[in-house]
């Protein structure tokens, strides 16, 4: 599951498309927490490209992903996945 990834278009800064891709486990988690992780992604990419414009395209992306996992951990579902992958 660690090497799954799910990937979600979004539109950057000059209004070009695309992707941020998160992992499997952190995008179930996310689906089941919020109520359009699409939407979430995007307003999270506008919010990092607005504070930190300076950054580059990957970084920005890096950032996402790690505010995605800070998101993601906070869900039960979360847990349960790295439980069951972990044979906890």
């Amino acid at each position: 599951m660690f090497d799954e990834r799910t990937s979600y278009s979004i539109l950057n800064e000059i209004g070009k498309k695309t992707t941020i891709t998160l992992e499997k486990l952190v995008a179930d988690s996310l689906q089941e927490l919020l109520p359009n992780v699409h939407t979430w992604v995007q307003n999270t990419y506008n919010k990092v490209a607005i504070q930190s414009p300076e950054l580059g395209r990957r970084k920005k992306g890096d950032i996402v992903r790690l505010l995605s996992l800070r998101e993601a951990e906070s869900s039960p579902l979360y847990k349960k996945l790295l439980d069951k992958l972990f044979g906890l």
